[in-house]
């Protein structure tokens, strides 16, 4: 056994279940160390080779050309302008298809018939990739960012309803039927164990969605955009401005790094129960 039950009911947890969390809290110095460490000698290597010319700074271009992209796109204020443009997509795009996708899949519960019923359409969307329905809404939304916000919901809505629908139908049997034998509603239960139940499986679909909606970003602002880091890759890789690409790549991977870290917060927020 890992845990106990202390007087008042709740489950503490055992010497054996601190000293592990104690070993992992102790390791995490070391692992952002060592993650700093390998990033740094990655990139000091392909800075060097670029500079000596074993590495083509025109095909891989090189830190300092990226950075100094960076810097210059910073002092003109397009790359904030970008980076807001397609935050604002993404978080509004995320917002509807995640936590509205994960709000219909915890509704599912209520009905197995609509569940099983509404099954292979959800599949089918969830089989259409979203740089094949893309073009459809620019179309249908507009050039504007209407259209990007569209694309990033439909990106994450079917992920996140699978996943609550799975949690939802996780849901502590045992719990279910002790609160059916005291009389309580099916309402009474959705709120007290279903959806409770379901919270870790919510929360690992939004973490899933992070990428999916940024990428949802990046494809609309490829087909068609004035601004944002889809737009600023697509008019450096049109230019064969291999450094502007890069800078873009570069910025995606730290917006997905702070929007998963902003779930992580959420995360522990929301099943702090769990510790």
């Amino acid at each position: 056994m890992t845990a106990i039950a202390t007087t008042e009911g709740v489950i503490a947890p055992t010497p054996a279940r601190r000293k592990a969390r104690g070993s992992d809290r102790g390791r995490r110095p070391l692992l952002v160390v060592l993650q700093v460490l390998i990033v740094a000698v990655l990139l000091t290597a392909w800075e060097v080779g670029s500079s000596a010319g074993w590495i083509s700074s025109f095909l891989f271009s090189s830190p300092s050309g990226i950075a100094s992209v960076l810097s210059n796109a910073a002092a003109s204020g397009a790359l904030w302008t970008d980076i807001g443009t397609t935050a604002y997509e993404t978080v509004l795009g995320f917002a509807i298809g995640a936590i509205g996708g994960s709000v219909l899949g915890l509704a599912l519960w209520y009905s197995r018939f609509v569940a099983d019923l509404s099954a292979p359409f959800v599949a089918a969307i969830g089989s259409i990739p979203v740089l094949s329905i893309a073009p459809i809404m620019i179309i249908w939304f507009g050039t504007g960012v209407t259209s990007k916000i569209v694309i990033v919901a439909f990106s994450c809505i079917i992920v996140a309803l699978t996943n609550s629908y799975r949690g939802a139908q996780r849901a502590d049997r045992d719990l279910l039927n002790l609160m059916r034998s005291f009389g309580a509603s099916k309402s009474q239960a959705f709120l007290k164990v279903v959806v409770p139940g379901a919270m870790p499986w919510v929360v690992n679909g939004l973490k899933l969605n992070v990428g999916f909606a940024i990428i949802g970003a990046i494809v609309g602002e490829y087909i068609s955009s004035q601004a944002g880091i889809g737009h600023m890759i697509v008019i450096g890789s049109g230019s064969f401005q291999m450094n502007v690409v890069l800078a873009g790549v570069v910025v995606v991977m730290a917006m997905v790094i702070v929007f998963s870290l902003i779930v992580g917060l959420l995360e522990r927020t929301i099943l702090h129960w769990e510790r």
